[in-house]
């Protein structure tokens, strides 16, 4: 009898096939898009800025400013101008992310109070929040970048992650709203790998391949649908938790894998390291930010 812990690999399977029709929930995603006013505007603002400024800029430095000469302290043009946009389309695409994932909240709660669909936004900005995510997003990144050197296998393993990666802050803001933790989150991406290896798939083949700014330019212009898409997916386990799975013929001469991977198990290394440096070096400020999450974590559980 196989138990909770494994599964077979054609449920696996048919997991992460229902996490990459998730992803591709397109016709919902466009009635969305054309029922609300607030969404459009998000997404027609994300499309200036990102698409057309950003992206438009690179690809004329990068095409008519490429030579050896085109350079200032050593950088490529492209670069000097690139990155610092890239860091400030960071801050400001947040705030139209927000407004289509309070929209979406609103469609699948249309009971739920305004004020609601409000604690997305206002989760996202306390200070202890900001924190403990740019820590886990910069050591996620980190993470990815040290699997993709890995000799033979090592460009399979960081797309695999960066799939996992992206499908997790696709998820972010309805978990958020919901009063997940943060552990909370990544254990659930954990014991649904097979779906959001599936879910992140379409996102992470169209930005994995490019350079970082030709792909944090594109990011911002798909990144909003899948915000959507994650509000309306449904992640299937591959087992109910704590129960056995009946075995059969065709199922005991399958490959089996596990329900739960590890996934972030360095990414969570990291954080406990950098936030231990954050707080030696920051003393009783940042202690005091850090015990603030901690009540927060706390509240939410109970």
């Amino acid at each position: 009898m196989a138990t909770a812990s494994r599964s077979s690999s054609s449920q696996h399977w048919g997991n992460f096939l229902n996490g990459l029709e998730s992803a591709f929930n397109w016709p919902k995603t466009f009635i969305l898009f054309y029922s609300s006013t607030t969404a459009q505007k998000a997404m027609i603002n994300t499309f200036v800025l990102n698409g057309i400024v950003f992206l438009g800029s690179i690809v004329f430095l990068e095409t008519y400013y490429s030579r050896a000469t085109h350079s200032l302290f050593g950088c490529a043009y492209a670069d000097l101008v690139g990155f610092p946009m890239y860091i400030a389309l960071l801050v400001i695409n947040g705030k139209f992310y927000s407004k289509v994932a309070e929209k979406s909240l609103q469609v699948q709660n249309k009971n739920a109070p305004n004020a609601s669909a409000g604690s997305v936004s206002n989760a996202v900005q306390s200070i202890a929040a900001t924190v403990y995510t740019t820590i886990f997003y910069i050591n996620c990144g980190v993470f990815a970048s040290l699997l993709r050197s890995v000799p033979v296998i090592g460009v399979p393993l960081s797309f695999a992650m960066n799939c996992l990666i992206m499908s997790y802050y696709c998820f972010e803001y309805r978990w958020v709203y919901m009063g997940w933790p943060l552990e909370q989150r990544i254990s659930y991406v954990e014991q649904h790998w097979s779906f959001f290896l599936g879910f992140g798939l379409p996102a992470t083949f169209l930005t994995f391949f490019l350079s970082t700014l030709r792909s944090g330019a594109l990011f911002p212009l798909v990144y909003p649908s899948y915000v959507i898409m994650a509000f309306l997916a449904t992640p299937k386990a591959s087992s109910p938790s704590g129960q056995p799975v009946a075995s059969s013929v065709s199922s005991s001469s399958e490959f089996m894998l596990p329900n739960k991977i590890p996934a972030f198990l360095v990414v969570r290394k990291l954080n406990k390291l950098v936030i231990g440096v954050v707080r030696l070096v920051g003393g009783v400020r940042v202690e005091s930010i850090m015990a603030d999450k901690k009540d927060g974590i706390v509240k939410k559980d109970q």
